[in-house]
């Protein structure tokens, strides 16, 4: 199966205005074949080569932009039915009220959050999704499979990293604050007061790891490569060296990465401090755990010059997350000095309970924006077109498909997203770049094509009954948790939590985080 698009415009940073006009893109399987002037490039002048190309579907492009399709570096489809539902709570009180209110998701939870995901992302033009995918309880293998059947059937490219720890270290600093948060249900399942508490979880760890292996194994670059597994070490905070030096060996063996929350809060930061001694970013380079096929989103409280410097010599790549560092009051990243040093920063949109939706427009937009207000020097703000390169070739990296895709080239995987340009927010298409990040929405999204293959027409998704899975959606969600009033007990686990972080802030203040 082929696909022609004709007479279509194509983002290019080298034309004027951003903008190659009236290209045409031929694509043959899952990679664009070619991009031309649609003169050049037109069904006459493939007439000869019909027999090696097979069936040729034309799209008519006229009034169209083409563009890379979006890519979330970083998100967490669980929370799908809990979005909207909290505001003004810092993370670790949110973590808190979160695990005491989700309960145990099914299989089938798990499928219907991912293509809530899916649904959402798609009919926005993002094309690609790196799920940190968590479950409060056990890992089973089913919870894994539901949640790549439902990327699978909505033909969107995901990456799948399933969330894993075995010591958490903000527990350790509240005991040694005078704070008891072992008794929450976050504690519990965290070890809670078990006194073997490190030797069972390292069990835990290792059976996970076993079964890990096995779902690698099955769903690693499966579906045409659309579908990828990475392992998802929780945070810096809530692993051991020896957990990462695991995840990372089982990690190559398949080719895949690791995907690993990093300092999202000053709260981390001084655990981790507390814990190791040095920084999280010092101590994973001392421990030769830094590499370009580990990702680490939001990195907001990587502030040291000589961190950065680490972070930029060995490649990990940051993941920003604007809307949700926004929502719980986490602090900015430093893109601007990360990007000086040549260090290829993401995108992700986060969890729909910290985001809230998953649209990649608004992350573009406010990575664009929000960095203003911490440098004097106009020159030192972030343009449109790094905010938007962020959000596809960025992404590409962290999918460890760089050099494949974030750009319409000849030889690219075709994950293409067709806006049309005669909306109102895109008229009167002055820059592209421009346009694309302070304007668009996501609103223009006509078509959408990922691995070659068409998945969103004319504003219709093909591949999902989205009606009938929303419809569903709404009837489980009910029946959840925390649409429940809180009980006194995890009101008064999310109470100390509050007092325990207000504790770890008043001792942070003032210190310099860049010294």
């Amino acid at each position: 199966m082929a696909i022609l698009i004709e007479h279509v415009d194509v983002l290019d940073p080298t034309a004027p205005r951003s903008i190659a006009r009236d290209q045409s893109i031929l694509i043959e399987s899952s990679r664009i074949s070619e991009v031309a002037p649609s003169r050049e490039l037109n069904l006459a002048s493939i007439a000869n080569r019909k027999a090696q190309i097979g069936n040729l579907e034309v799209i008519n492009g006229r009034h169209l932009l083409a563009i890379p399709g979006l890519i979330s570096a970083h998100t967490h489809s669980p929370e799908n039915y809990m979005r909207g539902a909290t505001e003004c709570m810092p993370l670790e009180p949110w973590l808190v009220w979160l695990y005491g209110t989700c309960g145990e998701y099914t299989a089938r939870d798990h499928y219907l959050c991912a293509a809530m995901s899916a649904i959402e992302m798609l009919l926005s033009g993002v094309t690609g999704s790196l799920d940190h995918l968590w479950h409060s309880g056990p890992w089973q293998r089913e919870y894994l499979d539901a949640a790549m059947e439902a990327y699978r059937d909505s033909g969107i490219r995901a990456t799948v990293a399933p969330m894993y720890d075995d010591h958490d270290y903000v527990l350790d600093a509240a005991d040694a604050l005078g704070y008891d948060l072992r008794g929450s249900v976050y504690g519990l399942s965290h070890g809670g007061y078990r006194p073997d508490r490190d030797d069972y979880r390292r069990g835990v760890l290792r059976d996970n790891l076993a079964m890990f292996d096995d779902w690698m194994r099955d769903w690693h670059r499966s579906h045409g490569g659309r579908l990828q597994t990475f392992l998802g070490p929780a945070a810096g905070q809530l692993v051991t060296t020896e957990c990462l030096q695991w995840s990372l060996e089982l990690a190559r063996k398949h080719g895949a990465g690791v995907h690993m929350h990093c300092v999202e809060t000053r709260v981390q930061d001084y655990c981790i401090r507390r814990a190791r001694g040095k920084t999280v970013i010092h101590w994973l380079y001392d421990e030769d755990l830094l590499s370009p096929e580990v990702t680490l989103p939001h990195s907001v409280w990587i502030r040291r010059a000589d961190d950065l410097d680490r972070l930029a010599e060995r490649g990990a790549i940051p993941v920003h997350n604007p809307a949700a560092n926004l929502k719980l009051g986490s602090g900015l990243m430093p893109m601007r000095a990360m990007r000086d040093r040549g260090i290829t920063v993401a995108l992700g949109v986060d969890g729909a309970c910290s985001s809230d939706n998953q649209n990649m427009f608004d992350a573009i937009k406010l990575a664009a924006l929000i960095h203003n207000l911490t440098h004097r020097d106009p020159r030192a703000w972030i343009t449109a077109r790094e905010a938007f390169e962020a959000g596809t070739l960025g992404g590409a990296a962290a999918m460890l498909l760089g050099g494949q895709l974030g750009r319409l080239q000849s030889g690219q995987l075709a994950d293409i997203v067709l806006l049309d340009t005669r909306t109102a927010t895109l008229a009167p298409m002055n820059d592209a770049y421009g346009m694309l990040v302070h304007c668009e929405t996501g609103a223009s999204v006509r078509h959408v094509i990922v691995n070659g293959d068409v998945v969103v027409r004319d504003r219709k998704l093909l591949t999902l009954d989205a009606d009938a899975l929303i419809a569903e959606f709404f009837e489980r969600v009910d029946a959840l948790p925390f649409r429940r009033p809180l009980d006194p007990k995890t009101q008064k686990d999310v109470d100390d939590c509050w007092a325990f972080w207000r504790e770890v802030m008043q001792r942070m203040e003032g210190e310099d985080p860049s010294s």
